[in-house]
């Protein structure tokens, strides 16, 4: 998790963060496979200035004269994404770029003030940068959240994270002063996430017996030497409602989501209520067994 947050800190010191995190982790793969109607992370869009997320159930009005930048890559094994490229239309004096690092293939959980530190120490080991603010709590719009700012190589920065739906959502600015990065934080006071019920995120749920049945995916899902991200949505009934394969070729996708499709689980129960349930796996070699997570 901290080596994610690391790379993204490099890229913006070399004013191109959106080009160095496709070269990371943007290698040829195949569009992605559309399971149903449920949205997924990667599925949000700007529409009359505003920035919509269904997957998060966010909302961000972006600031005056803003647009979209460059596209980001595509996510990577461990399920960090690009969610949002947004710079000015009228000339490229400052970026926002906004990311979100799944929580169940980062490695064991940590919670936001730990990487929000983590991530000051690692831009504090970085040369001719500074601290400019300690990590603090703060709110966004209607969420708590963590923010730290660092300058260096004229540019100044701010990284503000909060945690939604199993996910680090991080805003990362980068301008030409400091009073153009606090405008941009101010900005974010109009940002809402997560009014609606989301179904529960819950660790392991793919493994023991919560799992009443399970069909193992083609050989070409099984034999694959690096991990393939897999979250799922369990209905109310035990099914598995959606399959979301976050990084795969298109025959590993037909493969998980046609043996994924045919798993029961036991019901996750509430206070004696139903309620769906999402879990995180990943398949491939060594790999049988869900990923990390909350």
């Amino acid at each position: 998790m901290r080596r994610l947050f690391y790379i993204g800190a490099v890229a913006c010191l070399a004013g191109s963060l959106a080009l160095v995190l496709a070269w990371r982790y943007g290698e040829t793969i195949l569009p992605f496979a559309v399971t149903s109607a449920i949205p997924d992370p990667q599925d949000g869009k700007v529409a009359g200035g505003v920035y919509g997320n269904a997957y998060f159930d966010l909302s961000y009005p972006l600031p005056q004269g803003f647009g979209e930048g460059l596209a980001g890559p595509d996510p990577s094994d461990s399920g960090y994404y690009v969610l949002g490229n947004f710079i000015p239309q009228a000339a490229p004096t400052a970026t926002i770029l906004m990311a979100a690092q799944d929580m169940f293939f980062a490695g064991p959980h940590r919670d936001v003030a730990a990487v929000t530190k983590d991530f000051r120490e690692s831009m504090s080991q970085v040369e001719a940068m500074s601290i400019d603010r300690e990590p603090s709590e703060v709110r966004i719009g209607n969420r708590a959240a963590w923010r730290v700012d660092f300058s260096g190589v004229g540019l100044y920065r701010a990284m503000i994270v909060t945690e939604i739906r199993c996910h680090l959502v991080s805003v990362t600015l980068t301008t030409r002063s400091s009073d153009e990065r606090d405008a941009l934080v101010q900005s974010l006071d109009r940002l809402t996430a997560a009014k609606r019920a989301t179904p529960v995120c819950i660790r392991d749920y793919a493994a023991g017996e919560q799992v009443v049945r399970k069909v193992q995916p083609a050989p070409e899902v099984s034999s694959s030497p690096t991990p393939i991200p897999v979250r799922i949505i369990i209905g109310t009934d035990g099914t598995v409602k959606h399959v979301h394969v976050i990084r795969a070729t298109e025959l590993q996708r037909r493969g998980i989501g046609d043996a994924l499709r045919q798993w029961t689980f036991k019901p996750h129960v509430i206070a004696g209520r139903t309620v769906e349930a999402e879990t995180g796996l990943a398949f491939g070699r060594g790999t049988s067994r869900v990923s990390g997570g909350l």
